[in-house]
């Protein structure tokens, strides 16, 4: 028998339903591919999506006969630019929703920004300053955003701020010119009435003279000294300073990247551990032991080495690396927590399907690589990811590891441990359920179909 005949011969097993897993097999590259490029297509293309905050606590001064609204004319700009979806908050509001996830980042306009912005074409000018925070407990690859956002802030603010400067200025020219024509005509008058006029007049005419050319000196703001120059200058080049704040750091990329890949881990880890276990024993149940026995029977030995596992790479990451969380205890619990559970979900799926359950929990590996947000906030992706986003497990795992390695909120923490809890148990549930089915004999089980 050829080579051909004996590899045809092996195709041939998989008739009837069972062609499903030659198909799904040869659809893998397609599923992996064709959805992680589809979530992460263009993710920068769709900020204008991601939620973010403006705070405006800015007072309205008066500058050079006009009233200055610098923080409300600044809001209106990056509103209307549209590169995130901008929200007009107040500061309570604000923070709040910066800590529970509503929005990535904050941008907070402090009351004295139009007075500093005012102090600018004067004697002792003022750089203003705004006030971005951050939260990496709601994803770190926002913060390369971020900075994208401070560095558009900066150009608009410094190009508003030089239009008002130079309107300043223009209307300070005009005060000078007019001054200064006062004082010609004063001069003139002086002139015309020396050869005439009294003594008196002639000193009312000069003290008028003197008045005008003092009003127009102190119309020309003069630095006092060559720093007071150097710092003028500074302001008129970098009006504005941004200060960067964040609530919760992960202060390293790998340290922000470690909830995602500790998750793709443990999920990768219950996907091979039944290509070497089984996932139950054939012989306890055709016995008197019950479906629950010989589930926990058969998912224990997995879970067991899960949790060893995941122990394994926390400690090569922590020690190795410097992963360093901020509760240790807790990362360790939800570890083995989430190890438990992604292998109660493999344990179910080989439990119901066999062979073809290994292929099944591959597709929910691609499937939660792409809508779990551990890159690129969920809101970059389009709408079907979003919805998986809720319901498949590696988000609360990856937002729970969030929670215990950098900071966070505790509800979302405990948020977490109970959707993971839940899967964990629902999953042996079922697979007690399927077992208890199996305890049924038909005919088509005890003459089973020869295969050539």
């Amino acid at each position: 028998m050829n080579v051909l005949r004996l590899a045809w011969l092996e195709l041939r097993r998989f008739r009837g339903p069972l062609m499903v897993v030659p198909v799904a097999i040869s659809l893998v590259p397609l599923l992996y591919g064709s959805l992680y490029l589809w979530s992460n297509w263009d993710p920068y293309g769709h900020f204008h999506e991601v939620p973010v905050a403006i705070v405006n606590q800015d007072q309205p001064v008066a500058a050079s006969g006009q009233t200055l609204a610098a923080g409300a004319q600044l809001t209106q700009t990056v509103v209307e630019q549209n590169n995130f979806e901008w929200h007009q908050v107040d500061a309570a509001k604000a923070s709040d929703g910066l800590r529970d996830g509503d929005y990535y980042f904050t941008v907070t306009i402090p009351p004295d920004f139009s007075a500093k912005l005012a102090s600018g074409p004067t004697t002792q000018p003022q750089q203003a300053r705004l006030t971005m925070t951050l939260n990496d407990a709601n994803g770190f690859i926002i913060g390369t955003a971020a900075e994208s956002a401070k560095a558009a802030l900066q150009s608009a603010i410094t190009q508003a701020v030089q239009q008002t400067y130079a309107q300043q200025a223009f209307t300070q020219l005009g005060d000078l010119r007019q001054q200064l024509g006062q004082a010609a005509s004063a001069a003139r008058q002086l002139q015309a009435g020396i050869g005439t006029a009294p003594a008196p007049q002639l000193q009312q005419g000069a003290g008028d003279l003197a008045a005008g050319l003092d009003q127009t000196a102190a119309a020309v703001p003069v630095p006092a000294g060559p720093q007071q120059a150097q710092g003028s200058a500074g302001v008129l080049t970098a009006p504005v300073v941004i200060d960067v704040d964040n609530l919760h750091p992960a202060k390293l990329y790998g340290r922000g990247m470690a909830p995602f890949f500790f998750s793709i881990a443990l999920w990768v880890f219950g996907l091979t551990a039944y290509l070497v276990l089984k996932p139950f024993n054939a012989r306890a149940l055709a016995g008197r032991s019950g479906a629950l026995t010989v589930t926990l029977a058969g998912w224990l030995p997995a879970a067991f080495l899960g949790v060893v596992g995941a122990y394994v790479l926390y400690a090569v990451v922590d020690l190795g690396l410097g992963l360093d969380p901020r509760q240790v205890g807790q990362t360790l619990g939800l570890l083995a927590l989430a190890a438990a559970a992604f292998v109660a979900i493999d344990h179910l799926l080989n439990v119901a399907f066999g062979a073809v359950g290994d292929a099944l929990s591959l597709v929910l590996l691609m499937l939660q690589l792409t809508s779990c947000g551990g890159l690129y906030p969920i809101e970059t992706t389009p709408a079907p990811f979003q919805w998986l986003h809720q319901v498949l497990p590696m988000t609360y795992l990856v937002e729970g590891l969030r929670v215990t390695i950098s900071g966070g909120e505790g509800w979302i923490l405990t948020r977490a441990v109970l959707v993971l809890g839940a899967y964990l148990l629902v999953a042996l549930a079922v697979s007690a359920l399927v077992l208890s089915r199996r305890r049924l004999w038909t005919m088509a089980r005890m003459k089973p179909a020869i295969q050539v």
